[in-house]
């Protein structure tokens, strides 16, 4: 019997480098719901459509692929297919995450690796869904061990569910004067942490900021850390689960990647979700044809091929601080195809090796 692999986690752009992959494929992840699920992947079903199929197939039009992020052999593909006008390449991120990363290439950001803040943060600010998204996240930060309250010497965390825009404006200007604030209330105690830390880390989690007011919010959590940055240190965090294909895009093109377009009613070009790094089920549009994951139905997608998570190849981290290597565990050798192998099979035309 083949002995436990020891990986690199391909599912989340934490991408945790201690996951086990036992004889009998299971996996172990120190508790992480999406690690440990990602045996059933592998044993999915496909549910075809001849007619999308054919469609997709047929469609003399660049094809639409959408894609939270993939690994380094798929985003090359990506980016080449893209070039030679076969597909259209876009990001489907979650709202919070794209607004900071638009704030971000805009305005800049005062920014640190996973790294740094567990080395040198005193302070820790986790805004959004940080723990379904990224298990691990607390735990590889050492705050699950933290307080959460004042104690000199010890690193203090607060969370918060989400931001709106005025609650970002309201603490900026907690921060900013602070003896124009009410006594006791979480924008003194809060602002004065704040202050009082000389190292300030702002992790943002998707759903950290209302949707339709996510870049405003944005806009604003880039101020305090830009303003706190003239007295003290102050870094503003998340993960990117397209940090490897953005990095890729980039590098070939030297532009950055669209993110998805809004659902217009217009299905005269097929689209194709591509379930990578980092995909999350809730508020999916549509598609013609999803490659990976869960099959989320047929109201969700029209045909729906299984892939494998595990591949031989290259990740970049979400925090864009290293680059890691995948790998398929012995245990799970003789699995499905990948995701960039599916979408190679229904796309004919595309005719390179991989």
């Amino acid at each position: 019997m083949s002995e436990p692999s020891r990986v690199v986690c391909p599912l989340c752009p934490l991408h945790c480098d201690d996951v086990v992959v036992n004889a009998d494929g299971s996996v172990q992840a120190n508790g992480c719901e999406i690690a440990e699920s990602a045996g059933s992947l592998v044993n999915q079903v496909a549910r075809t459509d001849k007619a999308t199929l054919a469609r997709i197939a047929g469609c003399k039009q660049p094809i639409r692929v959408i894609t939270s992020g993939v690994d380094l052999v798929a985003a090359r593909q990506l980016v080449q297919w893209q070039s030679d006008g076969v597909i259209e390449v876009e990001i489907e991120s979650d709202p919070s995450l794209l607004a900071i990363g638009t704030v971000t290439r805009r305005d800049g950001i005062f920014a640190a690796t996973l790294s740094e803040v567990v080395t040198h943060a005193d302070l820790v600010w986790l805004i959004g869904e940080v723990d379904p998204a990224w298990p691990r996240l607390e735990e590889k930060q050492r705050l699950d061990t933290a307080i959460s309250s004042a104690t000199d010497g010890k690193r203090q965390v607060k969370r918060w569910e989400r931001w709106t825009a005025d609650f970002a404006g309201r603490m900026h200007h907690a921060i900013e004067h602070p003896e124009a604030i009410e006594e006791d209330s979480e924008f003194q105690t809060r602002s004065k942490h704040f202050r009082d830390s000389l190292y300030a880390a702002i992790v943002i989690g998707p759903g950290a900021f209302e949707a339709d007011e996510a870049e405003m919010t944005a806009a604003m959590v880039a101020r305090i850390t830009r303003r706190r940055n003239e007295s003290a240190r102050c870094v503003c965090v998340t993960l990117d689960p397209a940090a490897t294909l953005r990095s890729v895009h980039a590098w070939r093109t030297n532009e950055s990647l669209s993110p998805m377009m809004s659902d217009d009613g217009d299905d005269s070009v097929p689209v194709i979700r591509l379930v990578g790094i980092g995909h999350r089920t809730s508020g999916d549009r549509s598609v013609d044809l999803q490659i990976g994951g869960h099959d989320p139905g047929v109201e969700l997608a029209k045909a729906f091929l299984p892939a494998s998570p595990w591949i031989n190849s290259m990740v970049i981290r979400g925090d864009g601080s290293v680059t890691l290597p995948l790998q398929v565990p012995v245990a799970l050798s003789a699995n499905s195809p990948a995701v960039i192998e599916q979408l190679q099979k229904v796309l004919p035309e595309l005719g390179r090796a991989i």
